[in-house]
């Protein structure tokens, strides 16, 4: 069976079109701040990637979730509102699983490029298969036997990311 995939609908209340992205599960993010390196801002909003970017994703996703036996799965696309630096250090994520949104990965596409995007939908996916099975305790964060799993799979495609 064909696993139904497409890009998730995001309604953002706020004026500027802007909302925040959790990061309380990842103390890194202040410790690489207090060291100088650039970290991802957590202020995000809706991202319009163009046509290619999004046609890659919704194949890879469709991909993993036919592998992984996902019936159903949408990619939501956002863009820090600080974008990356061009050059230098930086920290942070490329893709996210949240189980509040346990059918959406998200991928922050100004921080994702389109040779790392399938790798990052495939790991994406794999913790979103692997959190149908366990408990949000167990699923959140990319840490613990989720990243494992998410890792393994990732590892055993063609493409996989750095």
């Amino acid at each position: 069976m064909q696993p139904r995939v497409g890009v998730a609908k995001l309604n953002v209340d706020s004026a500027d079109g802007t909302f925040t992205i959790s990061r309380e599960a990842f103390p890194q993010f202040s410790w690489f701040a207090r060291l100088g390196v650039h970290v991802q801002s957590d202020q995000v909003r809706v991202a319009n990637p163009d046509p290619v970017y999004v046609q890659t994703a919704l194949s890879a996703l469709a991909e993993a979730c036919l592998e992984l036996d996902v019936q159903e799965a949408e990619v939501a696309f956002v863009d820090t509102v600080i974008p990356p630096p061009v050059s230098g250090l930086r920290y942070g994520f490329k893709g996210a699983f949240t189980p509040d949104r346990p059918n959406v990965i998200w991928v922050f596409a100004n921080w994702t490029s389109l040779e790392e995007l399938r790798g990052t939908i495939r790991h994406e996916v794999a913790h979103l298969a692997f959190a149908r099975t366990h408990t949000d305790e167990e699923s959140a964060g990319h840490s613990g036997t989720s990243e494992d799993f998410a890792r393994s799979f990732e590892a055993a495609s063609s493409g996989s990311r750095d």
